[in-house]
């Protein structure tokens, strides 16, 4: 056999352990549950405990018990067969039941439970009842004898005749095959002792030691009856494996009457048939197939306590065929099977879940079902985003004491505990932004899609490596003037940041967020988003040069050619230039953002980016989408304090490309060095002059970025040498790009907070969802894009206009000049002029023939289709002829 490795996976008490990999050469029964029992309990030991091990055969959807070391080969041999690399055991523990030795001694092939559970025999009770059959073996009562269809439908009656039947169910002699595919499985029942004495208990309680014949007399047949039903009950619990499908056996015992409903309903789907539902209670349930003559059938009743249902007859051969529009796939089934999917997108069409049914589960319903679905689906959604806004102020509570300095603040309605907004700040937060980070903030909001909507204002920083730092955000209304204020005031109220200390903020300029900013912070510098200003630009100024110079003017860092850039815009359209130069540069060109900055952004991607990272959560509940968020800073602080721990030099990943960049710009340039550290860079067509001590230069990028620009690295490699200006370089930086700045940043921590159900009953104040707002109109699916913003894909396939014939669009959309009116009427003048000039041509002799043989045969077709033209096309020529006739009988008159 070859040494093909196979991935080992074990199953036991319905959790899945990965064992590793391992070959046919060094595979044994010892081998196997040493190394599953080193996994569980660490220990190295062998374990002694008897074991049952099977193993899932995914071509056949089977099971197939391994009871030797040859077993085993034989199972490593099929699956290589097969091709297959994983192998997936299931290994159950047997259960110590002590049993009489006279029991075990008066028959020798006793019958078995599911061989799981040692030998018991019946007792005399149980013999008198079926008959008196000593001595022979052919006659007991066997574990997969065919009682007929109806045997065992009344719960806790195994042998009882079920309604409607007038035959008692037979009694056949067993078949040693052990072939329970096709006959009705019965489970016998465990029998009672009957107490004559102690002496016929002390091998049951073997290892206890025994103190009064009176302790062992009263009533411990029941008990000892009772821990053997406990111990058959808990032989076989249903499992199922992850990825194989649901499969009934005789024996199996499940939670309660509902999750077994649950799975038959499932496993009716998996197959593909209806249920009728013959008895369905608390106690007992007889569940068939609803075709006719079909044979399925599986009655569970009862045992052990009010609750655990055991499977008693099941018969599993179906001879109806596969039914793919089921009557199963209720609305509530399908709601619960795509809950999860509902809770991250509601607005999903009914269209999707219909694909989804085909494809995973093989169904088809119709479309009022999949609606109901829906809207079950979103109900649940509605009381859970409900439900979260009554430990909003737990949770605030929360944040404060497991994160003492946090800030978790509430603003309800005017004189009502209505939500209105939240801010959530942590104190880790805070001192990595004041302590690493440059004094660079960018805000934006994003729209919720839960059904309260509301709108998530964020503030996001960058570190020394250019890397996203959320500062706070809010939970508000809108996007209005209020929310903003409210916002940045609790951002300044919580950040204490000095005065005397230079901040900017950069923002796309919607709906009040200047008004606030200039209000809340009035010293700070503003930047606007350059893309949304572009984006309004090119509604009126259009074009791919002005696009490009557009951006040449944001993004240069020399004013001397912006003003070359504006007015090269201005040559082009006069119009464009005076719109930009309405707008400060300030706000948006690099070569008049504020120096001490050291932040070249001219967009506000980096509060998009962190918008982006909230899609999947953006319609779940509020609490959900805070949790979220403090997970993923809060992992995020930890991930890169290990991801500085090995950076190799003092300069950040970021700033280091950067560098290399302009390195390879200024191998072009020639140097003049001018002496105390000044030099003159001759490019292709201008000279720069850049100033080494005072970390300057003539084209502002080292200024404004706080990283050498090729200009200054030339100046650089010519002062320290061309192989020794790397251990030097990191003094040209400026400090808040270094290594230690981005220690500083991820110095704190943020600490974990409980789970909901931990601190859910605390008492606090309550808080009211705010009211539900619906838009007027339909709710549009599709969001409205900017101008020139790529379209989503189309399906595939091009329609073609029939007027203008072009792809993309039908004749009733068309757009062109519709001349489809214009062409039938002139095919109708074309025709009736035709028919007027046929009709004077006609003589009569050829009118009577044409009447004696439309007389003779009946018209076809054509015929009957020309003479409908000829009346149409007939009428409007007599019209004229007779106004012509008038006209001139008129002018007769008149003469005479």
């Amino acid at each position: 056999m070859g040494l093909d490795i196979f991935d080992i996976y074990v199953t036991i008490d319905t959790e899945v352990v990965e064992l590793g990999t391992c070959d046919a050469d060094h595979i044994s029964m010892i081998v196997l549950l040493h190394a599953l029992s080193e996994k569980q309990t660490g220990s190295d030991q062998v374990p002694e405990d008897d074991y049952s091990v099977w193993v899932y055969l995914p071509w056949s959807s089977e099971k197939k018990e391994v009871c030797s070391d040859n077993d085993i080969l034989d199972v490593f041999r099929l699956f290589t067969e097969h091709k297959q690399t994983q192998i997936m055991f299931e290994i159950e523990k047997r259960p110590y039941i002590p049993a009489p030795a006279d029991l075990e001694a008066s028959s020798s092939t006793p019958s078995r439970f599911m061989g799981d559970i040692p030998d018991v025999a019946f007792s005399a009770f149980e013999q008198d009842l079926f008959g008196n059959n000593e001595g022979n073996n052919e006659d007991q009562v066997r574990l997969g004898d065919d009682y007929g269809d109806d045997y065992g439908d009344d719960s806790g009656d195994d042998y009882g005749d079920d309604s409607g039947d007038d035959e008692s169910p037979g009694m056949r002699a067993g078949d040693d095959s052990g072939d329970y595919g096709n006959a009705l499985a019965v489970v016998p029942e465990v029998p009672e002792e009957v107490c004559e004495g102690t002496d016929d208990f002390e091998d049951l309680f073997e290892g206890y030691q025994s103190k009064t014949d009176d302790e062992y007399c009263s009533d411990e047949g029941e008990e000892i009856s009772d821990d053997k039903l406990a111990r058959v009950v808990k032989s076989n619990p249903f499992k199922q494996l992850v990825g194989c499908p649901i499969r009934f056996e005789v024996g199996q015992t499940h939670d309660s009457v509902y999750t077994l409903r649950s799975l038959l309903t499932d496993f009716a789907i998996q197959e593909g048939f209806n249920l009728n539902k013959v008895k369905n209670d608390k106690n007992r349930l007889t569940w068939a197939c609803m075709a006719k003559g079909c044979p399925w059938r599986i009655h569970a009743s009862n045992v052990g306590d009010d609750t655990t249902m055991q499977v008693k007859t099941y018969k599993s051969e179906h001879t109806c065929h596969r039914i793919y529009k089921s009557k199963e796939a209720r609305s509530k089934w399908i709601a619960g099977k795509f809950q999860t999917l509902v809770k991250s997108n509601p607005g999903i069409q009914a269209s999707v879940l219909s694909d989804l049914l085909r494809d995973q589960f093989n169904v088809t319903v119709d479309t009022q079902r999949l609606y109901k679905a829906k809207k079950r689906a979103v109900e649940v959604l509605l009381k859970e985003h409900e439900e979260c806004f009554k430990h909003l102020r737990a949770y605030a509570v929360m944040v404060q004491q497991c994160n003492p300095g946090s800030a978790a603040y509430i603003h309800l309605l005017d004189k009502t505990s209505t939500f209105e907004r939240m801010f959530v700040s942590f104190d880790a937060q805070r001192k990595g932004f004041l302590e690493g980070c440059r004094p660079f903030i960018g805000i934006d909001g994003c729209h919720l899609k839960g059904p309260y909507g509301g709108v998530l204002l964020s503030a996001i920083a960058l570190d020394a490596n250019s890397g996203l730092y959320p500062i706070a955000y809010c939970i508000c209304e809108g996007e209005t003037f209020l929310s903003w204020s409210w916002f940045l005031r609790h951002l300044r109220i919580f950040l204490r940041y000095p005065d005397e200390k230079p901040i900017c903020f950069m923002s796309d300029r919607q709906k009040g967020v200047i008004g606030a900013l200039k209000m809340q912070w009035p010293r700070a510098s503003i930047r606007y988003c350059a893309r949304h200003i572009y984006a309004n630009f090119k509604v009126s100024y259009g074009g791919q040069k002005l696009k490009n110079l557009f951006w040449k003017a944001a993004k240069t860092a020399d004013r001397f050619e912006f003003k070359k850039l504006l007015a090269d815009v201005g040559n082009i359209n006069p119009k464009a230039m005076k719109y930009l130069a309405e707008i400060e540069p300030c706000h948006w060109s690099r070569h008049a953002f504020d120096a001490s900055i050291k932040c070249e952004s001219v967009t506000n991607n980096m509060s998009e980016a962190f918008n982006s990272m909230l899609k999947d959560f953006r319609p779940r509940t509020y609490l959900q989408l805070m949790e979220f968020i403090r997970r993923l800073v809060m992992t995020r602080f930890q991930l890169r304090k290990e991801e500085c721990n090995k950076w190799t030099t003092d300069i950040p990943p970021s700033v280091n490309k950067k560098i290399l960049e302009n390195s390879k710009e200024s191998r072009i340039l020639r140097t003049l060095h001018l002496g105390g550290g000044k030099y003159e860079m001759l490019g292709v067509g201008r000279a720069y002059t850049a100033n080494l001590p005072e970390k300057t230069c003539e084209c502002g990028q080292w200024q404004v970025s706080g990283v050498p620009c090729s200009h200054a690295l030339a100046g650089i490699r010519h002062h320290f040498g061309v192989h020794g200006d790397e251990e030097n370089l990191a003094t040209f930086i400026d400090p808040m790009l270094s290594k230690s700045a981005y220690l500083r940043t991820y110095n704190s921590m943020i600490h974990p907070i409980p789970d909901l159900c931990v601190w859910a009953d605390l008492d606090t104040a309550r808080v009211d969802a705010p009211p539900l707002k619906r838009l007027p109109g339909r709710p549009k699916l599709v969001r409205k894009r900017e101008l020139g913003e790529k379209l989503k894909a189309a399906k595939t396939g091009t329609v073609v206009c029939g007027n203008c014939k072009l792809p993309g669009h039908n004749s009733r959309s068309c757009k062109s000049e519709k001349t489809s009116g214009t062409t039938k009427k002139n095919k109708v003048s074309n025709t009736t002029e035709a028919d007027v000039s046929v009709s004077s041509s006609q003589t009569q002799p050829a009118a009577t023939s044409s009447q004696s043989q439309s007389q003779s045969q009946p018209p076809t077709k054509r015929q009957r289709a020309r003479k409908g033209k000829a009346a149409v096309g007939s009428s409007q020529p007599t019209e004229v002829l007779t106004q012509t006739q008038e006209k001139s009988q008129l002018t007769q008159d008149l003469n005479r």
